[in-house]
């Protein structure tokens, strides 16, 4: 556009000078000047022409972390040359990056661009933008190749050799606690008839011995074997701290990932619960298909106010069977995973919680200590800062156990 302004104002001051002086080279050079749009514009079209572009990634599996490889190719299919092509590579959250190039008569171009995964989450990328333009600038063509495409940027997620759980009580019994209306071969009940119940599930027996609608109510099947580890994930956006990468937020879906990561690498069953912007249950399985279940559901949580740690817990106990442990990954008050973790354990479910301290994500000083118990229980609770490394705060031989802290010091620390 300026370019454009610069020709038209010199194309003006040269036919008011013409017109005064009335001297024929000026009128040569005013005509010259009028010819070069007319040039510029066929130069512009032919080197929009038969031009041909991808983008290709190159690394299959991304995690926070990582380096992420593309290669971009831009191929010249036609005589004329393309002079100055200007290609920029759209990407989400990467932004744009470009490069301007010649392409001779039948060459192409290839690159590869190196990003840094800082985020977990979606990655758009595909659509290539090139423009032309003329050796003036006076006009340019753009055009873009290919379409987006969508994939996933993974938590990072550490080893931890030195993280168990234990196993929670009662775990032959395989059982639920808990009664449903949901027809499942184990019926425990039989309750009056009220509106809206399924003539399939009248008792017959029990309404011809009491002369009234008898309906069955059944045991609610268990989701996944007694021996699962469940990890729980607290999102609730009202206890976090931090901003980006170093944000309580972050680490606790690190974590989450790692701790399922462990688990399914030993060959256990691992199912995941989420409390945030969604509420969201990955039942249990075994494999590299669960661990990626996992992964791509951490990969979208976002933190939300949709229950609290409690509540979240509640959610998960109508998933427990018994003898299944309980992994509690959480910033709330240690009172509250502390009542999270005593409604767990009701169901028999094996507990730990892990404490992602908000507080030092706000810059506040770390409480004292890698661990401490929770008050009114018997729970060692993990504790992790800001700045820690995450597989030494999970290691049972650095972590200990019985470290005992004042109450009201601990409430303060989880607020």
């Amino acid at each position: 556009m300026r370019a454009r302004v610069y020709w038209a104002g010199l194309v003006g001051t040269l036919l008011i000078v013409a017109l005064v002086t009335a001297s024929p080279i000026l009128y040569t050079l005013l005509f010259a000047l009028l010819a070069v749009p007319l040039v510029g514009y066929g130069a512009s079209i032919f080197s929009a022409r038969r031009l041909a572009g991808e983008v290709k990634r190159l690394t299959p599996f991304l995690q926070v972390g990582d380096t992420l490889h593309e290669g971009i190719t831009l191929k010249n299919l036609h005589w004329f040359p393309k002079l100055l092509l200007e290609a920029e590579h759209q990407t989400t959250p990467f932004g744009t990056n470009g490069r301007v190039m010649t392409l001779w008569p039948y060459s192409s171009s290839s690159w590869i661009s190196t990003k840094h995964c800082e985020r977990r989450g979606l990655y758009r990328f595909g659509k290539l933008r090139v423009t032309s333009r003329d050796p003036l600038g006076l006009f340019n063509r753009t055009l873009e190749f290919g379409e987006e495409q969508v994939a996933l940027i993974f938590p990072a997620t550490v080893d931890l050799p030195g993280f168990f759980v234990p196993a929670g009580h009662g775990w032959t019994e395989g059982l639920v606690r808990g009664r449903t209306f949901t027809p499942s071969p184990i019926a425990a009940t039989v309750r009056d008839y009220v509106s809206g119940d399924s003539v399939a599930q009248v008792h017959w027996p029990s309404t011809a011995h009491r002369g009234k609608l008898m309906v069955k109510e059944f045991e609610r099947e268990p989701s996944g074997p007694a021996d699962a580890v469940w990890v729980l994930i607290d999102l609730d956006d009202r206890v976090q701290g931090g901003q980006g990468a170093e944000s309580s937020v972050e680490y606790s879906v690190t974590i989450a990932g790692s701790v399922a990561k462990r688990f399914l690498d030993a060959g256990r069953t691992v199912g995941l619960v989420v409390n945030g912007e969604e509420q969201t249950i990955v039942r249990p399985g075994t494999g590299l298909e669960q661990m990626g279940r996992v992964l791509q559901t951490l990969a979208l949580a976002e933190p939300g106010r949709l229950g609290t740690i409690l509540d979240a817990a509640n959610m998960t106990a109508a998933e427990l069977t018994r003898g299944a442990s309980v992994v509690i990954v959480s910033s709330a008050s240690p009172s509250d995973v502390a009542s999270a973790g005593q409604s767990l354990e009701a169901y028999g479910a094996g507990v730990v919680p892990i404490i992602v301290e908000a507080a030092s994500f706000d810059g506040a000083p770390p409480a004292r200590g890698g661990s401490y118990r929770l008050p009114g229980t018997v729970f060692d609770a993990y504790v992790v800062h800001s700045g820690d490394e995450i597989e030494q705060r999970l290691d049972y031989r650095v972590h200990g156990h019985g470290n005992v802290v004042n109450i009201a010091l601990a409430q303060e620390v989880g607020r």
